[in-house]
Protein backbone atom coordinates (compact mmCIF):
# COMPACT_ATOMS: atom_id res chain seq x y z
CA UNK A 1 0.00 0.00 0.00
CA UNK A 2 2.90 2.49 1.06
CA UNK A 3 4.35 2.04 -2.60
CA UNK A 4 1.24 2.45 -4.00
CA UNK A 5 0.96 5.89 -2.49
CA UNK A 6 5.35 6.37 -3.08
CA UNK A 7 4.97 6.19 -7.00
CA UNK A 8 1.39 8.34 -6.97
CA UNK A 9 3.55 11.10 -5.24
CA UNK A 10 6.51 10.63 -7.52
CA UNK A 11 4.23 10.59 -10.55
CA UNK A 12 2.88 13.80 -9.16
CA UNK A 13 5.86 15.45 -8.55
CA UNK A 14 7.53 14.46 -11.66
CA UNK A 15 8.53 17.16 -14.33
CA UNK A 16 9.81 17.35 -17.48
CA UNK A 17 13.44 16.80 -18.37
CA UNK A 18 15.74 19.12 -20.46
CA UNK A 19 15.33 17.52 -23.54
CA UNK A 20 11.45 18.10 -23.71
CA UNK A 21 11.33 21.61 -22.02
CA UNK A 22 14.27 22.50 -24.70
CA UNK A 23 12.78 21.22 -27.81
CA UNK A 24 9.29 22.36 -26.34
CA UNK A 25 10.55 25.96 -25.84
CA UNK A 26 12.40 25.63 -29.57
CA UNK A 27 9.19 24.31 -31.11
CA UNK A 28 6.90 27.86 -29.64
CA UNK A 29 9.23 30.19 -31.13
CA UNK A 30 9.17 28.43 -34.40
CA UNK A 31 12.27 28.26 -35.00
CA UNK A 32 13.84 25.62 -36.97
CA UNK A 33 16.65 23.58 -34.87
CA UNK A 34 19.28 24.62 -37.29
CA UNK A 35 18.50 28.17 -36.41
CA UNK A 36 19.15 28.06 -32.56
CA UNK A 37 21.88 25.65 -32.88
CA UNK A 38 23.89 28.14 -35.65
CA UNK A 39 22.77 31.46 -33.27
CA UNK A 40 24.72 29.93 -30.70
CA UNK A 41 26.97 28.06 -32.63
CA UNK A 42 27.02 24.46 -31.36
CA UNK A 43 28.02 22.22 -34.17
CA UNK A 44 25.12 19.98 -35.30
CA UNK A 45 26.46 16.68 -33.70
CA UNK A 46 25.99 18.36 -30.29
CA UNK A 47 22.54 19.22 -30.79
CA UNK A 48 21.94 15.88 -32.42
CA UNK A 49 23.06 14.10 -28.89
CA UNK A 50 20.71 17.24 -27.17
CA UNK A 51 17.80 16.27 -29.20
CA UNK A 52 18.09 12.49 -29.63
CA UNK A 53 19.16 11.53 -26.41
CA UNK A 54 17.22 12.22 -23.69
CA UNK A 55 19.43 11.78 -20.66
CA UNK A 56 21.99 14.39 -22.10
CA UNK A 57 22.62 17.33 -20.19
CA UNK A 58 25.05 19.93 -21.97
CA UNK A 59 27.15 22.13 -19.78
CA UNK A 60 25.52 25.17 -17.60
CA UNK A 61 27.42 28.15 -20.42
CA UNK A 62 25.61 25.67 -23.47
CA UNK A 63 22.13 25.59 -21.71
CA UNK A 64 22.23 29.62 -21.16
CA UNK A 65 23.78 30.10 -24.84
CA UNK A 66 20.03 28.15 -25.65
CA UNK A 67 18.11 30.49 -23.66
CA UNK A 68 19.43 33.71 -24.82
CA UNK A 69 19.16 32.38 -27.94
CA UNK A 70 15.48 32.02 -27.91
CA UNK A 71 15.36 34.58 -25.74
CA UNK A 72 13.56 33.40 -22.88
CA UNK A 73 12.05 35.82 -20.21
CA UNK A 74 13.62 34.95 -16.68
CA UNK A 75 10.86 32.24 -15.85
CA UNK A 76 10.83 30.44 -18.78
CA UNK A 77 14.89 31.07 -18.98
CA UNK A 78 15.14 29.46 -15.07
CA UNK A 79 12.87 26.60 -15.69
CA UNK A 80 15.15 25.04 -18.41
CA UNK A 81 17.94 25.65 -16.83
CA UNK A 82 16.82 24.11 -13.42
CA UNK A 83 15.32 21.31 -15.46
CA UNK A 84 19.02 20.09 -16.62
CA UNK A 85 19.82 20.46 -12.57
CA UNK A 86 21.52 23.98 -13.15
CA UNK A 87 20.59 27.79 -11.16
CA UNK A 88 21.90 30.91 -11.63
CA UNK A 89 23.88 31.91 -8.22
CA UNK A 90 25.00 35.19 -7.03
CA UNK A 91 28.75 35.16 -8.62
CA UNK A 92 29.47 38.02 -11.24
CA UNK A 93 29.54 35.26 -14.16
CA UNK A 94 25.82 35.07 -13.34
CA UNK A 95 24.46 38.30 -12.46
CA UNK A 96 25.65 39.82 -15.73
CA UNK A 97 23.34 37.03 -16.98
CA UNK A 98 20.72 38.46 -14.95
CA UNK A 99 21.20 41.93 -15.58
CA UNK A 100 21.15 40.82 -19.36
CA UNK A 101 18.07 39.22 -18.57
CA UNK A 102 16.00 41.39 -17.10
CA UNK A 103 17.36 44.35 -19.51
CA UNK A 104 16.00 42.02 -22.56
CA UNK A 105 19.22 42.30 -23.73
CA UNK A 106 20.26 39.02 -25.80
CA UNK A 107 22.26 39.55 -27.96
CA UNK A 108 25.51 36.99 -27.16
CA UNK A 109 28.43 39.33 -28.70
CA UNK A 110 26.91 41.99 -26.19
CA UNK A 111 26.52 39.90 -23.45
CA UNK A 112 30.02 38.10 -24.00
CA UNK A 113 31.52 41.92 -23.92
CA UNK A 114 29.97 42.68 -20.37
CA UNK A 115 31.57 39.63 -18.98
CA UNK A 116 34.83 39.81 -20.25
CA UNK A 117 34.98 43.42 -18.84
CA UNK A 118 33.59 42.10 -15.60
CA UNK A 119 34.91 38.84 -15.10
CA UNK A 120 37.14 38.24 -18.19
CA UNK A 121 35.49 35.45 -19.10
CA UNK A 122 32.73 34.58 -22.22
CA UNK A 123 30.03 32.54 -22.75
Amino acid sequence: MNNIKLMEYLNCKKSKNFNEVLFNYIDQSGHKDSEIYNKVDIDRKLFSKIRCNNNYIPKKNTIIKLCLALCLKKEDFNKLLNSAGYSLSQNVFDNVILFCLENNIYDLDVINNYLYETCNTSL
